[in-house]
């Protein structure tokens, strides 16, 4: 057992900083961080020392931390290099957040753990996983959001034409330079990347409808009847800012899907 906890302890420090880093946005500060970091090292022992676990032992303890802030004072949060408002910015609304999708979302969508990974870590099934990184997502994403719908519905409709023809030019110029596309396997950033992969939003061999996926315009692919593939958009201006895609027809089916008459 001593051997057994030595060899964690080692593997704990080996990844500290990486440990350090989910901690920090996970709690929003670096004391604390470093007060959970002492806590989860000090109850090493009893399971392979893999980095998930580690992980998942520093985010259990960051959730047993947030959910102990209901009722007691506010922790100021502070920022890594200076007053970066844009972090600082992050921090406020990942304050808001349930426990569970807080971690859910610094798990696959800030440090880009495929789905079934972070929902090993989390304890719940993937979908779940899914469910709760998407809720934190619009709720971090919530003050973007709006628009007029038929100007959206317009972008998207270009996005899937340029998808279809494999045209690179007509990607470019509805994809942000730095959009993001999300789904089970992790986020994929940046425009030509995410062109490079467009095409299988709109195969040839599906029908697509337009549809609200999760209340934010977006698209439903069917195959021989059967919804297999969902994509929400978030837009800025004419340009898609990020994609939210869920394949499989449990997965699909499990979303909230409104088609409009239109």
């Amino acid at each position: 057992m001593h051997d057994e906890t030595s060899y964690l302890t080692a593997q704990f420090d080996a990844h500290h900083e990486q440990l350090r880093a989910l901690a920090r946005r996970m709690l929003g500060t670096s004391r604390e961080a470093e007060e959970v970091l002492a806590q989860a090292r000090a109850e090493l022992g009893g399971e392979a020392g893999i980095r998930e676990w580690l992980v998942s032992s520093v985010g259990r303890t960051c959730v047993r931390r947030l959910q102990g802030r209901a009722g007691a004072e506010p922790v100021a949060p502070d920022a890594p290099d200076g007053p970066d408002p844009v972090w600082l910015a992050l921090l406020v609304v990942l304050e808001a957040l349930e426990p569970g999708e807080r971690l859910a979302y610094v798990l696959h969508d800030l440090f880009g753990l495929p789905l079934d990974d972070t929902a090993r870590i989390t304890g719940d099934t993937p979908e779940e996983a899914g469910r709760l990184a998407r809720a934190a997502r619009r709720r971090v994403r919530g003050a973007r959001a709006g628009g007029d719908p038929a100007r959206q519905r317009a972008v998207v409709e270009l996005f899937l034409t340029a998808a279809r023809a494999r045209d690179a030019r007509a990607l470019a110029a509805v994809l942000d330079p730095e959009v993001v596309a999300f789904s089970e396997r992790g986020p994929v950033h940046g425009a030509p990347a995410v062109a490079e992969g467009a095409a299988a939003f709109a195969r040839r061999d599906r029908v697509t409808r337009p549809a609200l996926v999760d209340g934010a315009i977006g698209v439903v692919a069917f195959a021989g009847g059967r919804p297999v593939s969902a994509v929400a958009f978030t837009l800025r201006g004419d340009r898609i800012v990020a994609l939210d895609i869920t394949t499989g027809e449990e997965r699909v089916r499990g979303l909230d899907l409104t088609f409009p008459d239109v």
